[in-house]
Order: structure tokens, then sequence, then C-alpha cells
């Protein structure tokens, strides 16, 4: 799903991976006991009607890594990559991108390295790593159910 600027979100029930493009405001309409601006939420957002259906875009299988789906929103900000590792495979290199990327584990276990790292990393759900441009990280799948990982970056 995308939401431009100035659409309202939240989250009822689910797991949600959620991007921002650069932004300096985050304004409240509600559901929390922060605070809201009323008045300025009235004058910022878009009144314009349209289908949930226009919001939804689907994952495109990467041409070169059968694992990996890209959610390309229309905005050069970033990009988001769904990783679905099957549990038949044991070794899996996260490729290098010209971009450095942040990784977030959702599901699996896996030891991972790479040549930045002075250590091997355990993986878990939860896990966040962040991984420099032109880096890649070989893991070692500790899990029977594979790995589902989401990765944020900027395409260059």
């Amino acid at each position: 799903m995308f939401l431009a600027a100035n659409e309202p979100h939240a989250y009822l029930q689910g797991d949600c991976v959620e991007c921002m493009a650069c932004s300096d405001n985050t304004v409240r309409a509600g559901l929390t006991p922060k605070f809201i601006d009323v008045l300025t939420l009235c004058e910022m957002l878009s009144y314009t009607p349209a289908p949930s259906s226009s919001k939804i875009f689907p994952a495109l299988q990467s041409p070169l890594d059968p694992s990996v789906f890209l959610y390309d929103p229309p905005v050069p900000d970033f990009t988001l990559m769904r990783i679905e590792i099957p549990s038949s495979i044991k070794l899996y290199l996260v490729s290098a991108l010209d971009s450095a990327s942040i990784l977030l584990v959702l599901r699996g276990t896996a030891v991972a390295t790479s040549t930045a790292a002075t250590s091997e990393l355990s993986l878990r759900r939860g896990s966040v790593l962040f991984v420099s441009a032109n880096e890649s990280l070989s893991l070692r799948l500790a899990s029977p159910d594979g790995m589902l990982l989401f990765r944020a970056c900027c395409l260059l």
C-alpha cells in the first residue's frame, strides 16, 4: 500500500512494515494519548476521495533472485524488498546494493556474516540491521521454517 503525503493512516490489526519519505512532521489524528493538533490536521489533509484499491500496488518478483519481491512506490525516496527464504535453503546471500539499507527480520533465525562485520551476528524475529552500501551478507539459516525479511533501501 502507498499513501501520499497528507493522507491519514492507522494500524488496527496485524503486522505492518512502514517506510516514510523524508519528513519533518508528524500530525496525529487520534488513537493516542499524545498531543493532537486538530487545526493543523484539518488544514493539511488531502480531501480527494479514492477507492482503497488505488492505494495498493503489487510486489514484483526480482528477475535476479526468486526470493526477493520489490515494492517500488511512486516516489524516489525508497524501495522496500520482501525477502522470503524457503526452508530448503540453508545458506543465502543478501546481495550488495549501491545504497545503504535497513534489514528487518520478521520470521526465522540465522547467523549473518559479512566482510564489514567483526564477528558473526545472530538474527531473529525483531532484529534490525544496518547494511552499508556495497556490502553483502551471508546468512546461515537456523530455522526450519525459512526466513522472512524486509529490506528498505534507495535503488539508485
